[in-house]
Formats: C-alpha cells, sequence, structure tokens
C-alpha cells in the first residue's frame, strides 16, 4: 500500500509540473531598434599661445629687477591670463593675473640678475568649478635694459 501511494504522489507530482510547463506562458522575445540621434551636449575649444607681448626688464644696479607687462594679446576662448617670471636659475620668481595691475609688475628682491625668462599663456576656468583649460604657452627672455 506504502508502495502504491508513493507511486500516485510522484504520478500526481508529474502532471503538476507537466501542466505548468505546458499552460505557463512562453519568454517574451523582443528587439528594439532606434535611429535617432541626440546633438552631443559637449564642446571643445583650442587655447592657442599668445601671439605677442611686450614684456620688459630694468634693472637698479644690477642686483634688483622690476618686471613690466606692457601689453599682450588675448588667447580666444580664454577667460584668463597669467604670466609667471622666471630668474636666472630657472627658478619661479611671479605668477602674475595680467588681468589685474598688481599682477602686471614684479619687483624682486636683491640677487645677482642675468637673463631671466617668462611665460604667458591663456586659460579657460570652467565656472563653478575648479578646473581649468591651459593654452600653449608664450615664451620670451630678459634682460636688463
Amino acid at each position: 500500500m506504502k508502495s502504491r501511494f508513493n507511486f500516485l504522489r510522484s504520478a500526481a507530482v508529474a502532471v503538476v509540473v507537466a501542466a505548468g510547463v505546458f499552460s505557463g506562458s512562453t519568454a517574451a522575445v523582443a528587439a528594439f531598434r532606434d535611429t535617432e540621434q541626440a546633438a552631443p551636449q559637449f564642446s571643445t575649444a583650442s587655447l592657442a599661445a599668445p601671439a605677442a607681448a611686450n614684456v620688459t626688464m630694468s634693472c637698479t644696479f644690477g642686483i634688483r629687477a622690476t618686471v613690466t607687462v606692457n601689453s599682450f594679446s588675448t588667447v580666444a576662448n580664454a577667460n584668463y591670463h597669467e604670466i609667471k617670471i622666471f630668474d636666472r636659475s630657472g627658478n619661479l620668481e611671479f605668477t602674475g593675473d595680467l588681468s589685474k595691475a598688481a599682477g602686471k609688475t614684479y619687483t624682486s628682491g636683491y640677487e645677482v640678475i642675468g637673463t631671466w625668462s617668462y611665460e604667458i599663456r591663456g586659460y579657460y576656468k570652467v565656472p563653478g568649478t575648479s578646473n581649468a583649460w591651459t593654452g600653449k604657452v608664450l615664451k620670451g627672455n630678459l634682460t636688463c635694459a
């Protein structure tokens, strides 16, 4: 009796499983295709080097230098311009913001003066962030006049 009961129970389970397989829904197969293209939400800009600059250096007794940016050509797409002045050993002496009067003139402390150099470049500072695109550099040399 027990084996007949096991057989009936196994048969009932098989019937329920088979009914579920045959009466259940089949898997959905779908393919999606879209040919629209959105316009890109970004842009790029190349920041060139300034075309020219008029930077002079005057010295007092050969031991104190004053460097002045008289003029420079602005860079298209740049919203900030900067000068860096290097001493005769290549050490950075000064970094100036060329949009401010104080950034256009630098007077050194007492030191041996030789041929100095400068770099002027434009930047695009991305509003609301600390990111900036850096432009190419205009380099020049300075000697006492």
